[in-house]
């Protein structure tokens, strides 16, 4: 009896760990841009203190109505140029590749998996076959339209705050260290939303190519699968993931969950593929069941609600 393949380990369930964080070193990179662009605008404002006894308590600045428009030209610019453009050289938008690699990575570990459970799939298929398939090009460019919309978005709603917190501050005659603080914690906050959303964008996609490899096989093959769920079990898994680990459900069912609730966001969890009996029931080793309920039982033990 062949258990199925289990990617990763205990603290990357997926497998998409180097994806992310190379994901993560782009997206700190590009914040870094933005930030240094935005600041160089703001500072070519001219700035003069009005003093109020031995203080400088208000600031005037120098901006006609030409020069705001220059000011929003420029925050356009730059947004657009750190996230909504930032094309790489083969003329990708820069996310693609990372969807690209997710798509990937999840189909390589279906494919890997779906061999040892299966001779006739093994016999049929590969990872070639199936990344150069028709369906899977049209399941990668949806995958890719979708997160480029994601950051567009973005850089949107940043250029909007952006402005709102410089012509708010110009207005109130701020302190341009203080205008210049604000600026820095508005692009954090953002920092921080393009980092949570690039681990779920990551490992999303990789789960939809496996649950996409998993139907296929089944269409094409007629062998039975389910999907053996494998919580991340960390301290800030959420007690209804957890409580799925070890245990498989249809396609239909792991679509249905992490279509509710949020569920799909900051997600570590990872789906497999496992063959089952006539019955519907999961085609597994007793090692295998013992194993993953002692980890269930560990992180109860140590996460109690």
């Amino acid at each position: 009896m062949a258990n199925p393949i289990i990617p990763g380990s205990n603290n990357d369930r997926t497998g998409t760990l180097p994806i992310l964080r190379r994901a993560v070193r782009e997206i700190n990179r590009r914040w870094a841009g933005l930030q240094a662009d935005v600041l160089a605008s703001f500072n070519a404002i001219p700035a003069y203190a009005i003093n109020a006894g031995e203080t400088v308590d208000l600031y005037r600045y120098g901006l006609t109505a030409d020069q705001m428009s220059r000011l929003s030209a420029e925050l356009q610019a730059a947004v657009e140029r750190w996230i909504a453009d930032g094309r790489d050289p083969a003329n990708l938008f820069w996310w693609s590749q990372y969807v690209s690699e997710s798509a990937q990575l999840g189909t390589a570990q279906s494919v890997a998996n779906l061999s040892q459970l299966s001779p006739a799939y093994a016999a049929a298929r590969s990872i070639e076959t199936v990344i150069y398939s028709e369906p899977y090009v049209q399941r990668l460019a949806v995958a890719q339209f979708k997160s480029y919309e994601h950051w567009t978005g973005l850089a949107a709603a940043q250029k909007s705050d952006l402005a709102q917190v410089i012509g708010r501050a110009v207005t109130d005659g701020k302190n341009p260290k203080t205008i210049a603080d604000e600026i820095k914690e508005r692009l954090g906050v953002s920092l921080s939303k393009a980092k949570q959303y690039a681990q779920t964008d990551v490992t999303d996609t990789l789960r939809q190519a496996r649950w996409a490899e998993s139907e296929q096989a089944q269409e094409d093959f007629g062998i039975k699968v389910g999907l053996l769920w494998t919580s991340a079990l960390l301290p800030t898994t959420r007690p209804w993931h957890a409580s799925r680990h070890g245990r498989v459900y249809t396609t239909s069912q792991v679509k249905e969950f992490y279509g509710q609730r949020g569920n799909v966001y900051a997600c570590h969890c990872s789906t497999t593929e496992a063959l089952l009996d006539t019955d519907g029931n999961p085609i597994l080793t007793p090692k295998l069941r013992a194993k993953m309920a002692g980890e269930k039982i560990k992180w109860d033990a140590e996460n109690p609600q």
